[in-house]
């Protein structure tokens, strides 16, 4: 299952992400600022 999240750098996405891609699913994430998702 594919999922998106939303705020993917503020706090509940940034716990949530890794926690999704831990349980197997396929994350795509969205931020205002792409280049702070680099070092995720």
């Amino acid at each position: 299952m594919r999922c998106l999240v939303t705020g993917a750098t503020g706090y509940i996405g940034g716990r949530l992400a890794p926690r999704l891609l831990a349980e197997g699913y396929q994350v795509r994430c969205l931020a205002r600022h792409a280049g702070r998702l680099r070092d995720v």
